[in-house]
């Protein structure tokens, strides 16, 4: 008998599955080393072993019962301010206790090296490491609460509206210049207050698109669907305002949610379906595919629609495809797809400020495009960074985003 050895996917599959549990515990552990940290290296009090043992072990009883997993947790104690205060204090401890684990790890080196350098007939005491790394640790946690508590505050509510220009393959000249809004991962119902999303309406009608586009996780939930979606009706643009439905939307129920906008807003959602837009004799294709993801984070490289949503399109003619998650973009360039506009990442809502072209973020964890613009010979992927925030109301150094496409035919980008 031969013993099958874990597969790469089914471990990615067991490591999302369980992602939520992971964290859980990782916070409790988390919370405990940074409070440790402050207790023992700042305020130079001793703590007894068996408290280092009790103190995680209570914060991940207590962490479970308050937070649960992302799908069986309490959502009333999650709504709850003192609630959702307290997760912040898990969800920053988790980051200080990376600044803690890079500090150490950096002055372990230095030790090493000091040692070697003692070695040679310089002896370094063990002061002249500890002292400047307790130091330069309480340093690093100061410096990491500071910036999320800055990302829960004026990062999360900044909105930035990026503006680029795309070469369409087979674009009519009557579509030059031709512009498209796109919003992505609005998540409606969760952090959005009705007068916020109102002023993302605003902001967009006044961008003047000929086309507005949202592609995928409109909703957590229906229940604040009668107040908020006619705000999302707001939406104005001359060709109308098209949507597909992302994991969110599915989570909450796809068919649920796609009733609830056609009853309730104007917006005309596409299920694996396309619409063509006119211009005289000139077209051009706008396909929307539903949600296929394997599982919350990855999506799939083939999408089971597109092939046959291509088949109807005419040789030649310029096609936009608006997928949820842009894991497809291989497919799409391999069909002649001109552009995909996705979403999905929110570019990890807490990114390094490096590099500056892509910064780099938990979301280059769950896809190869993570956020941004990115070209395959003559297609091209935006994959914009969400106006709505999930887990947390926090973004740093990724900012909600509103996109405006401007077409351009090839002959207009090569003159």
């Amino acid at each position: 008998m031969t013993l099958a050895l874990p597969t790469l996917e089914s471990i990615q599959r067991l490591f999302w599955k369980s992602f939520f549990r992971l964290v859980v515990f990782a916070g409790a552990l988390a919370e405990w080393a940074c409070l440790a940290w402050v207790l023992i290296v700042v305020l130079g009090l001793t703590v007894p072993w068996p408290v280092h043992v009790a103190g995680p072990l209570l914060l991940h009883t207590f962490n479970s019962r308050v937070l649960g997993s992302r799908t069986s947790g309490p959502v009333p104690a999650r709504r709850s301010p003192l609630v959702r205060a307290y997760v912040g204090v898990v969800f920053t401890s988790l980051f200080g206790l990376g600044a803690l684990v890079l500090n150490g790890t950096l002055w372990t080196l230095v030790a090493a090296a000091l040692g070697a350098a003692s070695q040679l007939g310089a002896p370094v005491a063990a002061a002249d490491v500890f002292g400047p790394a307790g130091v330069t640790g309480s340093f690093g946690l100061a410096a990491v609460a500071t910036l999320i508590a800055w990302g829960y505050g004026p990062g999360q509510r900044k909105v930035h509206v990026l503006e680029i220009d795309v070469p369409i393959p087979g674009l009519p000249a009557a579509f030059d210049g031709f512009r498209i809004a796109q919003l992505s991962d609005i998540h409606l119902g969760g952090y959005t207050s009705d007068d916020v999303l109102a002023s993302h309406v605003e902001r967009t009608n006044g961008l003047g698109a000929d086309l507005i586009c949202i592609t995928g996780d409109i909703t957590d939930g229906l229940d604040h669907a009668p107040h908020s979606f006619p705000v999302l009706d707001g939406l104005s643009a001359p060709d109308g305002v098209v949507a597909i439905l992302g994991n969110h939307d599915f989570y909450t129920g796809a068919d649920d949610v796609t009733a609830a906008l056609r009853c309730l807003t104007s917006i005309r959602v596409l299920r694996d379906e396309s619409v063509v837009l006119e211009r005289g004799d000139a077209r051009l294709h706008i396909l929307g595919v539903d949600d296929a993801g394997l599982d919350w984070t990855r999506g799939v490289r083939e999408h089971y629609a597109v092939p046959p949503l291509m088949e109807q399109v005419p040789e030649g003619e310029a096609v936009v495809l608006l997928s949820h998650r842009p894991d497809l973009f291989g497919q799409a360039a391999g069909l002649g797809i001109g552009l995909v506009l996705s979403g999905h990442t929110h570019g990890g809502q807490l990114a390094l400020p490096w590099p500056a072209a892509r910064p780099s973020s938990l979301a280059n964890f769950i896809s190869d495009f993570p956020r941004g613009t990115y070209r395959h010979g003559a297609s091209t992927l935006h994959v914009n960074l969400g106006l709505g925030v999930t887990g947390q109301p926090v973004r740093v150094f990724s900012p909600r985003e509103i996109t405006l496409i401007t077409l351009r035919t090839t002959e207009t980008t090569t003159a």
